[in-house]
């Protein structure tokens, strides 16, 4: 009996459930029929063992796998695994294709179960004489329908084999309204299905890294500002509707979620791609607004432009400053940058002062050392240096170049002076030199560091010298002592080591002189 035809958006697995129950034989038997093997367990959205289930209809297996299943969104995401999911769900090889799509390897765990939506199952009823699975209802941590807006109903899969017969949504249950935050993530996640399953464009994480910068989540030196991305993130997990929470940050302070997920390095269950693609793509229309709303309420004129107007005009810092409402000290320093002649009384700060001030500046003095050259406040120089454009880049410069010099210096000092040291004695004597360079100049740290040394192994122990030895204590002991000691006795006073009780039979002369010495 052939394979009964696909509905709209129907899961393999539903379809295999409608053939078992037509053809009226036990699951033992229809399990070995179609798959070979009567203790076959089928799993619901990674159904293994495509090429023998596509024996009883005229499709491809590749396309029941690319339409009738969840693989595409794990091979999207997974792309290092993607052939290997392919090729085992294709074959009968369901523990491999289960390993490959990391669902043993993440910490998240959910039970297996397969989920429907009451109002689809009604709407499938009515136009189809039956209801039947949807695929895109069983992505792992969406709890809503992607048409209707309801929240979706879980029905738990108890027997081994997960089949039985007429196992399809039921029509009696009532539907339960979802937030739209789930609806949306719901629509944002059934679109990625349906791209993933008719594109073979791989994943990278390097797209999300791309949107992260434009929306300012990436600083200057590439470093990722966790804390806004992670309140932001789980502001929005907090407003889903889900059964679980293990795909989700745990709270506001869950810095290792979204670690793990950025390196690129720990193994990911897929819905954490959704959602934070969910996420980024908010993110990026909040944005969009939030421009388009500056632009509408921007000024005919910037406040910078007006203070620079005004200065122009002759009016004192005083006067600008009550019409923009902006401090002397910010007007001051628009004036310097701009070379706009201001009345200040005194006038402490001419022209030659602030040419000799930039130029020590641009020297790489320090700027306190620059106020006390000129008996002028440490605020006053900075003031000035702000004044010239990329001069504090320069001096940022100076400044790591400085300590650069200063931090291999010393360790080439200690080295030199300690050439027995090893890693972690230059590591605990230069603490904080280590620790920049192993940041800044790592190739240079361990390169220049001293190359590990081999352990020694300990020396062997030469028995018959210590027999010897200990024998010559022993006499000296027993001589002095007025009343009979026992080997223990004697082994306490001679350090408490053991030789003489646990490696009694190493040293055969003084244990033979102690028996004669106890016999008398």
């Amino acid at each position: 009996m052939q394979l009964p035809l696909p509905f709209p958006d129907e899961i393999i697995f539903s379809r295999i459930v409608r053939h078992f129950t037509l053809s009226g034989m036990t699951c033992e038997n229809y399990l070995f029929d179609v798959f070979g093997n009567h203790k076959v367990t089928i799993h619901p959205y990674l159904t293994a063992g495509l090429e023998q289930v596509c024996k009883f209809s005229h499709e491809l297996s590749i396309e029941v796998l690319n339409k009738q299943t969840l693989a595409p969104l794990f091979m999207h995401f997974l792309p290092s695994y993607g052939s290997i999911i392919s090729n085992a769900l294709i074959s009968s090889k369901a523990c491999e294709a289960i390993r490959a799509c990391q669902l043993t390897c993440v910490r998240e765990k959910e039970q297996i179960s397969i989920k429907f939506c009451p109002e689809c199952a009604r709407v499938n009823a009515q136009e189809f004489g039956l209801s039947y699975w949807h695929r895109s209802h069983q992505i792992p941590g969406i709890e809503s329908c992607s048409l209707h807006r309801v929240q979706l109903e879980h029905f738990s899969l108890e027997t081994r084999s997960r089949l039985s017969h007429c196992l399809l949504p039921p029509l009696n249950v009532k539907s339960r309204p979802s937030n739209q935050v789930s609806f949306d993530f719901a629509q944002y996640s059934y679109d990625v299905l349906n791209l993933t399953s008719c594109s073979s464009k791989s994943f990278s994480l390097n797209t999300f890294k791309a949107q992260l910068q434009k929306l300012g989540y990436i600083t200057n030196k590439g470093r990722y500002r966790r804390r806004l991305i992670l309140m932001s993130l789980y502001q929005l997990s907090q407003d889903l509707v889900y059964d679980t929470n293990f795909f989700y940050p745990r709270s506001s302070e869950d810095y290792r979620y979204i670690s793990y997920f950025l390196s690129g390095k720990v193994s990911q269950h897929p819905i954490k791609f959704l959602l934070f693609g969910f996420w980024l793509a908010k993110q990026a229309v909040e944005k969009v607004r939030s421009n388009i709303a500056l632009t509408e309420a921007k000024p005919a004129m910037s406040m910078e432009n007006q203070c620079i107007s005004l200065l122009k005009q002759g009016e004192s810092m005083a006067s600008v400053s009550r019409v923009t409402g902006k401090s002397r000290c910010y007007i001051k320093t628009l004036a310097l940058r701009f070379n706009i002649p201001i009345n200040l009384k005194p006038k402490y700060i001419t022209i030659k002062m602030k040419q000799r001030i930039l130029l020590l500046a641009k020297k790489g003095f320090h700027r306190k050392a620059i106020a006390s050259l000129f008996q002028i406040s440490s605020g006053s120089v900075e003031q000035v240096i702000s004044s010239e454009p990329s001069l504090v880049k320069k001096r940022k410069q100076f400044k790591y170049e400085s300590k650069r010099r200063k931090y291999k210096a010393m360790i080439l000092r200690f080295i030199k002076l300690q050439p027995l040291a090893i890693k972690q004695e230059v590591k605990v004597n230069c603490y904080a030199a280590f620790h920049w360079l192993n940041v800044n100049e790592n190739e240079w740290l361990h390169l220049t560091l001293p190359a590990p040394t081999k352990p020694q192994a300990l020396a062997r122990v030469n028995w018959s010298k210590r027999d010897r030895e200990l024998l010559t204590k022993v006499k000296a002991i027993l001589v002095k002592s007025e009343v009979t000691l026992s080997r223990t006795k004697l082994d306490k006073a001679i350090g408490g080591h053991g030789w003489l009780t646990r490696y009694a039979n190493r040293l055969p002369e003084t244990i033979k002189y102690i028996e004669e010495q106890l016999n008398v």
